[in-house]
């Protein structure tokens, strides 16, 4: 099964720390390929409650080091690893991720295959996945967001960045999941539900789902404003939920 499974969908500091959703980040398993992106805190807690097992992911990526995306990166990598018992898998992050203020242990660097160092244009193969790195985001730090390909499915993972005009044209897919914190535009580093709109017009997919929901989205109800948008824009929009599954491109299903 190709799908993608929301370990949570609460973004930015606030709404994190006070876990009215969770915030786990997305399992994606695809081409018999299983990642972990963006294991913010309470991860492994959210795999486990819906069964999954972290000691079968092949890898644990970071879009960027912030803590709502990396609180439960070192525990995802020792899971993955059972404990460094079975040394395989591999980490990618940016390069600010392992150094000056790491946030990935460096005893735990071991445990694994390999940690690679995204970068933009950065583009690696993991099994009949090619997970890229298109460009950098308008962000604080080291931000990119990922491209995941293999036969006959391409999606796209918008990650925290303010809007900029090249962003359509590198997330260009049939399935874009794109972070979207904020109701209204505001002069800080986030997309807005305007913002959102702006790109489902762009990049015209065939879905795309919003997540990582900060306060105001969070209290404007994210499943309204996302019916709002699919009437606006004639594409299929929708509001992740914790725990929900989309499968990806070839399937019609979504639960």
């Amino acid at each position: 099964m190709n799908r993608i499974i929301f370990l949570g969908t609460g973004g930015a500091r606030v709404l994190v720390s006070k876990q009215y959703l969770a915030s786990g980040g997305l399992w994606i398993e695809q081409a018999g390929v299983r990642l972990h992106v963006d294991p913010g805190p309470g991860a492994l807690v959210q795999a486990a409650k819906r069964k999954l097992d972290a000691t079968k992911l092949d890898a644990v990526i970071l879009s960027h080091k912030h803590l709502d995306h990396s609180a439960d990166v070192n525990v995802m990598i020792e899971a993955m690893t059972t404990g460094g018992f079975n040394r395989h898998g591999l980490v990618l992050a940016p390069r600010d991720a392992y150094e000056g203020d790491p946030v990935i242990l460096r005893y735990l660097r071991e445990y694994v295959t390999e940690c690679l160092v995204i970068e933009e244009g950065f583009s690696h193969q993991i099994g009949e996945v090619r997970v890229t790195a298109p460009v950098r985001h308008d962000h604080p730090g080291e931000v990119f967001g990922l491209l995941f390909e293999s036969p006959g499915c391409r999606w796209s993972y918008i990650a925290d960045t303010r809007y900029f005009p090249a962003l359509a044209e590198h997330y260009r897919a049939d399935l874009v999941v794109m972070n979207v914190v904020l109701l209204e535009k505001r002069d800080i580093y986030h997309l807005s539900a305007p913002d959102a709109r702006r790109l489902i017009e762009e990049m015209r997919p065939k879905k795309a789902v919003l997540t990582h929901f900060g306060m105001t989205m969070w209290k404007a109800k994210p499943h309204t404003i996302a019916a709002r948008l699919s009437r606006e824009t004639g594409v299929e929009v929708i509001a992740a939920q914790d725990g929900m599954v989309v499968e990806l491109p070839g399937e019609e299903k979504e639960r």
